[in-house]
């Protein structure tokens, strides 16, 4: 390996123009000086386009290219098919990375064979990264063996964002890339292959990253069957990752809570759906879905707020007892 790999950042691009000059100042500004941007454009109709291009007239080390409409996963294949790094950073057009995200990842990295992963910190924004929300999971450490990370990230419903991990290049080549097919939880997805092909995980508290979330326009929020269909399909990704694992029973666990909690957000109109996610738990040896109340719990929090929550709890075990 070089002293000094190239390190190259892929953006996928589409009607982002409020966004897109900031998260490449924040590209621009990495205190990792080899690097190179590469943004395929996926046929953004404001000026998204226009306005990476003016960044590339300024830049030798920006290149940009555009396709028609496919997808994200199509243009981060498209970008790694351009890309000569040895290191890869993936990035939406509307988040951001601190300045020193790559240098901090790339100083364990390079000490390390090269099939090794690194992961940063990472917290939402609305607007300006002046008060971040920070998210503390239970993953936020190194780990010698990559299905104990996945394990407990799937148990505990939390996520790593795509842009919070540095890949060596070997292990994007080996794992085949982005799932075209896949369009939600298409990172949860890629990572969870990557993951699984790797040596050992290493969490970088001070390498951070900032996910927007006031972009009206971000697939995530999506919510149809479609959207439903491609969530549960990245989930046979789990699934048969861990097929040689079955026997231990925390990866079985964490699978059945991956498809409970997936359960209880498909509307009752989806009985598809709903009889594929009762067969996978029945699967894994259990004759229900998990931690139900647990669930409910949630929902109904996030709908009545907080203090109205605690007031029923109050309600319900008073009528209990």
């Amino acid at each position: 390996m070089a002293d000094n790999p190239t390190v190259s950042i892929l953006i996928p691009l589409f009607n982002a123009e409020a966004y897109i000059a900031e998260t490449l100042d924040s590209c621009l500004a990495q205190t990792y000086p080899y690097i190179e941007i590469i943004i395929v454009d996926d046929g953004s109709q404001d000026k998204s386009l226009d306005i990476a291009k003016e960044f590339e007239k300024k830049y030798q080390n920006i290149k940009v290219y555009a396709q028609e409409n496919s997808g994200a996963s199509s243009a981060r294949n498209k970008a790694f098919n351009f890309s000569t790094g040895e290191y890869i950073q993936y990035l939406d057009a509307d988040d951001l990375l601190h300045p020193d995200k790559i240098r901090l990842q790339l100083e364990v990295l390079k000490k390390c064979d090269d099939k090794a992963l690194s992961f940063g910190r990472w917290g939402t924004f609305n607007q300006s990264i002046e008060n971040v929300d920070w998210k503390e999971l239970p993953v936020n450490t190194n780990y010698d063996n990559p299905i104990h990370f996945l394990t407990t990230l799937w148990a505990s419903g939390m996520t790593v964002v795509i842009y919070a991990w540095l890949f060596p290049r070997r292990l994007i080549e080996e794992s085949a890339g982005w799932d075209e097919k896949i369009s939600v939880n298409d990172d949860g997805e890629f990572s969870a292959r990557i993951v699984a092909h790797s040596s050992k995980l290493f969490f970088i508290k001070e390498s951070k990253g900032y996910y927007r979330k006031d972009n009206e326009n971000s697939l995530s929020k999506q919510v149809s069957k479609k959207a439903l269909e491609s969530n549960l399909n990245s989930f046979e990704t789990y699934y048969k990752l861990m097929e040689d694992n079955l026997d231990n029973t925390d990866v079985k666990r964490s699978l059945a809570l991956v498809y409970s909690r997936f359960l209880y957000t498909i509307p009752p109109c989806y009985k598809d759906l709903i009889l594929k996610s009762k067969g996978k738990i029945n699967n894994l040896g259990y004759a229900k879905p998990l931690n139900t109340f647990m669930l409910y719990e949630r929902v109904l929090a996030s709908c009545l707020g907080t203090y109205r929550m605690f007031q029923l709890k109050k309600m319900i075990k008073k009528m209990i007892l």
